[in-house]
């Protein structure tokens, strides 16, 4: 009885051990699936529009206009024509965006929106041409926000400074200047623009002393180019960010020092050679793009020796060897030197 009860117990054993080891074996299951999210069926209606209802576009629109309401409510809107029904003296918000190439956009209902949508603090429009963008007759005191892109628009009308309340400007049009009554805008915080046809830095931007976001492109096909800027940098007290790029620049002014707030700077795709010493001596940069520049190693590398701040700094496309780049780094040991190939 004994030994079969030695007999039992060794193979409960050998039966467990070889359960452990073909567990062992077995690969871990993949873990499911995750669901993939499935946006709402997009609905058609021919329904008006009220203060209680939500119009979708229909699933083959490539064009939208979608407004959001004082209470915060999204209407999606079908057609111009049931946009106009809408009471504008409702409206936040107003969004005109289309994939379809060559749209264009009645100035007149621009007009409309401007005289009748009291209320409103934010207007986009988006890849709709506009032969021009209409005078703004009277001080507008609520849009805070105003984006344009892609409109094809090469002027501003001077009345652009009755937008008393614009704090956020963003541009992605051949402009070719600014008009001077630009520089009242006072409450003007972030400006971008991009695709511009400047041959000049716009003076009128001086006058925007509570600017902390200031960014210019320049069109990479246009020939306009900004090539120097002027000399008034202590204008610009609260700068934050600020970026020129695809541009003609060699050099920054002595006024750039006074920035004492600057962040981000941006200067790729410019005809830098070395990196400029008032950028180096800048004390709170964090992130500094700088690709894109014909910069010369024996200059160069004297020239980031000077840099007091830290953060990172991108030195794509500049035709340094991996060896030069690595040199880059051991020299800037407080930064973090982004360049081609570095992954290699």
């Amino acid at each position: 009885m004994k030994k079969y009860l030695i007999f039992l117990m060794l193979s409960l054993f050998t039966i467990s051990a070889s359960a452990q080891r073909k567990k062992k074996q077995q690969k871990t299951p993949l873990p499911p699936e995750k669901e993939v999210f499935a946006p709402p069926a997009i609905q058609e209606s021919n329904t008006q529009v009220d203060s209680g209802s939500q119009i979708f576009m229909p699933e083959s629109a490539a064009s939208q206009i979608v407004a959001t309401k004082m209470n915060g409510q999204e209407i999606h809107i079908a057609s111009l024509k049931e946009f106009e029904n809408i009471d504008f003296s409702q409206l936040k918000k107003i969004a005109f965006s289309t994939a379809v190439s060559g749209s264009s956009l009645d100035t007149a209902i621009i007009q409309k929106i401007i005289d009748e949508a009291v209320q409103l603090e934010a207007l986009e429009i988006d890849n709709f041409a506009m032969e021009n963008f209409p005078e703004i007759k009277t001080p507008n005191h609520h849009l805070k926000k105003l984006s344009l892109s892609q409109n094809g628009l090469k002027e501003l009308p001077p009345s652009i400074s009755n937008l008393a309340a614009l704090e956020d400007f963003r541009s992605s049009n051949p402009l070719g200047e600014l008009p001077e009554t630009f520089s009242q805008l006072k409450n003007l915080k972030e400006l971008a623009l991009s695709y511009a046809e400047f041959s000049e830095f716009p003076k009128a931007v001086f006058g925007l002393d509570k600017l902390s976001v200031l960014y210019i492109s320049s069109n990479p096909k246009g020939n306009a180019k900004i090539k120097e800027l002027p000399d008034q940098f202590q204008q610009l007290p609260e700068l934050r960010e600020f970026g020129v790029t695809s541009a003609s620049l060699s050099a920054l002014p002595e006024s750039f020092s006074e920035l004492k707030k600057l962040e981000k700077a941006s200067f790729s795709s410019n005809l830098f050679d070395a990196f400029p010493e008032v950028l180096a001596a800048s004390p709170k940069l964090q992130f500094v793009p700088f690709t894109d520049n014909p910069l010369k190693w024996e200059k160069f590398r004297a020239s980031i020796k000077k840099i007091k701040w830290r953060g990172l700094l991108f030195l794509n496309e500049t035709g340094f060897t991996k060896k030069q780049y690595e040199e880059i780094q051991k020299i800037l040991i407080r930064i973090d030197v982004y360049y081609d190939g570095m992954n290699n």
